[in-house]
């Protein structure tokens, strides 16, 4: 490999600019020119310790220290469970964390590291430790010493932070911090800059994580998405209204997408039809309002 590529990537990685890509290729080529150095003639050491001394030296100088190891990269794990699906995932810390469908969790290795980033929805049972545990999702950073959790924060769409047991603080990217205990709920919408909290039946917010679901005065348009991730298919709402009728219902792991369906329907004088394909489901009719 060129050393001005080396060097260049090098720089990069003292900037804090290189990708993960190019640390890791930092990284093997380092150790590819350790066996190189065995096995070489002696010109070839020669400008392998150039290179080497080079990369070394700035390896000390950013570690502020004077000992010849390369840096250690943290080695970060991302699950990511699709549409349909649901898993559940043991952290290093022992901690437990339920991933709902169409979403990734990312976090490290580390037993100490004690901090994790979400993107879509998770229920946490965070292992007491005298180390917080942090979590980043939405905008929002929730931080916790040990309790369980229900964090809903799919791109899109508004955070929501319920909480089943204990204690846990959320702080916005406002800084507004909030203190939330056994029963209350936080949403967080970064398009209107809103934070409002209220108390809830934190049961309906984590049914899910035995295959059912719950809504408490939730839009048609926010079933839908939850409908979407459960079973991947796409809704069109042929009436704009009908996205804004609200429901109270609960369904079991056992209820078909049909049945929920005509369920939703009916309440709302409204009607769907399911493509040929079971990608998409178009609602119609005049809605709650009529």
């Amino acid at each position: 490999m060129p050393d001005d590529y080396i060097h260049d990537l090098a720089r990069k990685w003292l900037a804090g600019t290189a990708t993960e890509e190019e640390i890791d290729i930092l990284m093997q080529w380092y150790g590819k020119e350790e066996m190189d150095m065995v096995r070489n003639e002696e010109h070839s050491r020669k400008r392998y310790l150039s290179t080497v001394w080079w990369m070394a030296a700035a390896i000390m100088i950013a570690a502020g220290i004077w000992a010849l190891y390369p840096k250690k990269v943290e080695k970060k794990l991302v699950i990511y469970v699709p549409k349909e699906q649901q898993n559940r995932i043991v952290l290093p810390d022992s901690s437990i964390v339920w991933l709902n469908a169409d979403s990734k969790l990312l976090y490290n290795e580390d037993l100490q590291h004690r901090e994790v980033t979400l993107s879509g929805e998770a229920f946490f049972d965070v292992k007491k430790a005298a180390k917080p545990f942090v979590i980043k999702a939405g905008g929002s950073t929730t931080t916790v010493l040990g309790t369980r959790f229900n964090i809903k924060a799919y791109e899109g769409e508004p955070t929501a932070i319920t909480v089943a047991s204990g204690k846990i603080k959320v702080e916005d990217e406002q800084k507004r911090i909030s203190v939330l205990t056994t029963n209350e709920q936080i949403t967080l919408e970064q398009t209107t800059d809103s934070a409002i909290e209220r108390t809830v039946n934190a049961t309906a917010y984590h049914a899910w994580i035995n295959g059912g679901f719950e809504v408490n005065n939730e839009s048609f348009d926010a079933i839908a998405n939850m409908l979407s991730r459960k079973y991947d298919v796409a809704f069109r709402f042929e009436n704009e209204a009908l996205k804004k009728c609200t429901f109270i219902a609960s369904f079991d792991e056992h209820t078909s997408m049909e049945r929920v369906l005509e369920l939703l329907c009916k309440i709302n004088n409204s009607t769907f039809r399911i493509s040929q394909d079971r990608k998409e489901v178009y609602i119609s009719g005049k809605g709650c309002s009529q």
